[in-house]
């Protein structure tokens, strides 16, 4: 194998660097969602997306090895063929990833605004146009050469059209940039007229519109596209892209599993006990079944208070009877609407929508 140097060095690093924090990240955000009993369709189509994530990071580290970033005078002939064709199927994989992370982040503002019709169409909406996207490119790399084994070398005789994975690819992430950017601003008009503080709105928003970092780095990787019309330097573009596609799928894991992270802030060692015991209980009470108007039953133990027998009662043992009853008082709490109560679950919010 070639030894990683330059832009395939770099790439090396980013995809160890992101699979550390990806995974970390994610199974912290599925312990969180055990704890807080609201693992959801969102967890699940991140989980899709990680492990898709995972390969595209694989098969990357292995191209950094075989001359990814690198000229081709400076790479073996067999090691280039390998290289092009595990960058060409880390492709695939690249843009499955993508759909399945952005479909997570969407999922999550779904849940929160399940009650709201016109936000989940707008979301919907944002995922179809992802998953459109990526079948396109797809079906547009996977016809770039006729047969497919040209592209490599394998094959001699048949015919490339290297323009058109450019192209595919810009289509691909002018979409990508879309939707990130419109997932971005989703929360902050979705979260325009909750009842709380504003520098916790705020916060809550920039938390939930994180996941818009992730097309900063899609941005950055438009300029290396046109590296792939070069068919005898198609390892040297491998590098800066493959760079930044790298980045941009690790920022979108991690920032789509911060919204799920927020209730570890009330553990007892990120501020005090009570804090904690009140997310425990607000967890709790979440999950309690709900009275046909809307509210949930509290039962609330009042002391124990001595009777005297009633004299008069029939039989002479009945009388001068000390007897102990326990009396329990129920009382409801307006538990709010079916929204607020999925953002307490998905969120973590404590009652009154309080941090």
């Amino acid at each position: 194998m070639t030894q990683a140097k330059g832009d395939g060095f770099a790439l090396l690093i980013a995809s160890i660097v992101f699979l550390a924090l990806c995974w970390v990240t994610f199974a912290t955000r599925v312990w969180v969602r055990v704890w807080r009993k609201a693992f959801g369709a969102d967890d699940w189509t991140m989980l899709i997306g990680i492990v898709l994530f995972t390969v595209t990071a694989s098969l990357c580290i292995v191209c950094s090895f075989l001359g990814s970033g690198q000229l081709a005078v400076d790479i073996p002939p067999e090691e280039q063929m390998k290289g092009v064709k595990r960058f060409f199927i880390a492709e695939f994989f690249y843009a499955s990833s993508a759909v399945a992370i952005k479909s997570s982040i969407a999922i999550t503002l779904i849940r929160i605004a399940a009650t709201r019709k016109g936000f989940t169409y707008i979301i919907w909406f944002l995922i179809f146009a992802s998953v459109a996207a990526a079948i396109v490119f797809i079906a547009g790399i996977a016809n770039i050469c006729h047969p497919i084994t040209t592209l490599w070398g394998e094959t001699i005789t048949g015919s490339c059209n290297l323009k058109l994975n450019s192209n595919v690819s810009f289509f691909f992430s002018a979409i990508e940039i879309l939707t990130d950017w419109s997932l971005a601003i989703l929360p902050a008009v979705l979260l325009w007229n909750i009842q709380m503080k504003v520098n916790v709105k705020v916060s809550v928003a920039m938390i939930l519109g994180m996941a818009a970092f992730a097309s900063c780095a899609t941005i950055v990787r438009l300029r290396f596209l046109s590296l792939y019309s070069d068919p005898k330097e198609f390892m040297y573009g491998t590098g800066k892209i493959g760079f930044w596609s790298i980045i941009e799928l690790g920022i979108g894991i991690f920032a789509g599993s911060l919204p799920a992270l927020r209730p570890l802030l009330s553990i007892s060692f990120f501020g005090s006990s009570s804090d904690h015991s009140d997310a425990i209980s607000a967890g709790d009470e979440y999950n309690r079944p709900r009275t046909k108007t809307g509210s949930r039953s509290r039962d609330i133990a009042l002391d124990t208070f001595h009777q005297l027998g009633d004299k008069e009662s029939d039989g002479d043992s009945q009388k001068y009877i000390l007897k102990e009853t326990q009396v329990t008082m129920i009382t409801n709490d307006m538990a709010g609407t079916p929204e607020e109560w999925e953002k307490a679950r998905v969120l973590g919010w404590k009652k009154n929508n309080q941090f």
